[in-house]
C-alpha cells in the first residue's frame, strides 16, 4: 500500500515566456528560475523546436548530443533553487520520437514557449535516495510562506 502522507499542497502562480532561436532551453529555465528566486517550480507545457539537444538515455549515465532539426513533443520536470530534473520527447522530420532526460547544451531552433508553474508554499530540493541512488525530490514547506 502506498503511503502519501509526505504529499503536501500550495497554491500556484503561472509564468509564460518564450525563447528565441539560439538560446539554451535548461540555461534560461535556470536563469529564470534564479531570476525571480523561485524554489519549487513544475513545467506545465513547452511548444517548440530545437537544432541541438543533449540528452541521457535510460539507465545508461552518458550525455549524448543530438543535432538536426527537433519538435519539442513535451518537456516536463521540476526545477528548484539549484537544480533540476527535466524530461523531454523530441521528434523529427519523419516523426520518429525519442525521449530522455534532458540537460544544458540546446539551441532553440524557432521558438520554445514555455508555461511554468511555481508553488510559493513549497521548497523543492534534491537529496540522494538509499533506494534509487540517485539524487530525489524532497517537497517541503516553505517556512516564509
Amino acid at each position: 500500500m502506498s503511503d502519501y502522507s509526505n504529499a503536501l499542497s500550495s497554491t500556484a502562480r503561472f509564468y509564460a515566456l518564450r525563447l528565441k532561436p539560439g538560446q539554451d532551453v535548461v540555461e534560461e529555465l535556470r536563469k529564470f528560475v534564479n531570476a525571480n528566486n523561485l524554489r519549487a517550480v513544475s513545467i506545465v507545457s513547452v511548444v517548440g523546436s530545437l537544432t541541438k539537444a543533449l540528452l541521457r538515455y535510460a539507465n545508461t549515465g552518458v550525455w549524448s548530443e543530438i543535432s538536426g532539426h527537433f519538435e519539442i513533443v513535451s518537456l516536463v520536470g521540476t526545477i528548484d533553487e539549484k537544480g533540476e530534473h527535466l524530461h523531454i520527447s523530441l521528434s523529427d522530420r519523419t516523426g520518429k520520437t525519442t525521449g530522455a532526460h534532458f540537460g544544458v547544451g540546446s539551441s532553440v531552433y524557432t521558438t520554445a514557449e514555455i508555461t511554468l508553474a511555481e508553488f510559493p508554499d513549497l521548497s523543492f530540493r534534491r537529496e540522494l535516495c538509499s533506494l534509487s541512488g540517485w539524487e530525489e525530490l524532497t517537497v517541503e514547506s516553505r517556512a516564509d510562506a
